[in-house]
C-alpha cells in the first residue's frame, strides 16, 4: 500500500509498506479521507518523531475484521479516532483524560495519510463510531477537531450570557465561534490577519470580526460596555497571542490555550493580578469518546457548519504541498487528503 512518509518539512516521500496485519479486536480500514491537522505543520512537533505517517483524522471503510468484534462489519462506513484512555487511572479519574498514559500510547498504524490503517483493539472497543449515511467522509474528519474544541469549551467554563473573544480565525477558532454561540455566548468576537478568515467568522456567527492589527481591546471594550472578554479563546501558538488574550480579559474572565508554542516559550504573567482580579488562565488537549460522540451529533444535526471550512484537497503524493498551503494561513482552512 501506499503511504506519505514524513523525514521533515522539506522531505515528504510517497512510499510502498506492507499493508497491516490485524489482531483479535482489530480492524482494518481503508482510509477514504483524513484531515490535515495544525500539529502536521509544526515542525519541532513531527520532526521527534520522524520517519513517520502523519495524520490523525481519518475516516473510511472496514475492510477486514479481526476475531471476537461483533459491533463492526466489513463495508461499515467509520470515523477512527487515534488515542483512547484507559478511564481508571489517576488521570481520567479526575478528569484529564489526555494525560492517561494509555491514551498517549494508543496510535493507528501507521498514521492517518496512508492507503489502509490499522485499528488497536482499544480503539475498537472504545472510540469507533459509524458514520451517518448522510455524512461524507470529508465531513467525518471533522469530527476529532469538533470534539478537541468541545472539550476546550467546557475547560474555558463559558457560561450564558458571557463575552467571548476569539483569537485566531483558523479552522480551530472557526470551530470555537460556532460552539460558543451553541453554549449561550452572548457576544462572539473574532479576530484574524486574513481577510478572507474574518470572513469566515462572520459568515459562522461571529457578532464582529476585527483585523488583529487593530486597537482590539479598545474596540472590544467599545462593543461591549467597557468591559473586556469574560472568556478568552486563544486559538493561535504564538506567545504574542497568549499575550493579547491575556490583556483581553475581564476581572473573573478565564484565558483558554487552545494552541501550543514551542516548548521553551515563556509568558510574562502577573500573578498580582491573577489574584486580585480573579483571571483564570488554561490548557486544552485533544479528546476524549464523550466528546467524540457529540461532536459526530452536533455536525450530522447541522448545529456545526463543517462542510464550509473544507477548502482544499489533495491525494497522497500532495501531502508535502498541502503543509506548505496550510503554514501559509491565508485563503485555505481544513485541507483534507483523499488517499
Amino acid at each position: 500500500m501506499k503511504v506519505s512518509r514524513y523525514y521533515s518539512r522539506q522531505d515528504i516521500r510517497l512510499e510502498e509498506m506492507p499493508v497491516p496485519q490485524i489482531g483479535p479486536g482489530e480492524l482494518l480500514v481503508q482510509v477514504k479521507a483524513c484531515g490535515l491537522c495544525g500539529s502536521d505543520l509544526m515542525a519541532w512537533y513531527a520532526d521527534e518523531k520522524a520517519p513517520t505517517v502523519l495524520g490523525h483524522e481519518p475516516t473510511g471503510v472496514v475492510v477486514e475484521v479481526g476475531a471476537g468484534v461483533e459491533q463492526f462489519s466489513v463495508g461499515d462506513r467509520v470515523f477512527v479516532h487515534h488515542h483512547v484512555p484507559c478511564f481508571t487511572c489517576h488521570y481520567c479519574v479526575r478528569g484529564f483524560y489526555s494525560q492517561c498514559a494509555t491514551f498517549k500510547a494508543t496510535h493507528i498504524d501507521p498514521g492517518g495519510f496512508a492507503e489502509v490503517i490499522r485499528v488497536p483493539a482499544l480503539n475498537v472497543a472504545r472510540d469507533v463510531l459509524r458514520l451517518p449515511d448522510e455524512m461524507s467522509f470529508e465531513e467525518g474528519t471533522l469530527i476529532e477537531p469538533v470534539a478537541t474544541c468541545i472539550r476546550g469549551i467546557e475547560r474555558a467554563g463559558l457560561q450564558k450570557g458571557d463575552t467571548v473573544a476569539v483569537l485566531g480565525a483558523g479552522v480551530s477558532g472557526l470551530i470555537l465561534l460556532q460552539l460558543a454561540r451553541l453554549w449561550g455566548a452572548g457576544l462572539v468576537v473574532a479576530t484574524d490577519f486574513v481577510d478572507f478568515r474574518l470572513e469566515m467568522a462572520r459568515r459562522l456567527g461571529a457578532d464582529h470580526a476585527l483585523h488583529a492589527a487593530e486597537d482590539v481591546a479598545a474596540r472590544l471594550k467599545a462593543l461591549n460596555e467597557g468591559r473586556g472578554a469574560d472568556v478568552v479563546l486563544v486559538a493561535v501558538g504564538s506567545a504574542k497571542a497568549m499575550e493579547q488574550g491575556l490583556a483581553l480579559a475581564e476581572k473573573g474572565g478565564t484565558v483558554l490555550f487552545f494552541a501550543p508554542t514551542p516548548p521553551g516559550v515563556m509568558l510574562p504573567i502577573s500573578p498580582h493580578r491573577l489574584m486580585f482580579e480573579e483571571v483564570t488562565i488554561t490548557g486544552s488537549y485533544s479528546s476524549t469518546p464523550q466528546e467524540t460522540r457529540l461532536s459526530l451529533k452536533l455536525i450530522q444535526a447541522g448545529r456545526i457548519n463543517v462542510r464550509d471550512l473544507i477548502t482544499h484537497r489533495f491525494d497522497l503524493s500532495g501531502v508535502g504541498e498541502a503543509i506548505e498551503l496550510a503554514a501559509k494561513a491565508q485563503e485555505s482552512l481544513k485541507i483534507v487528503i483523499t488517499p
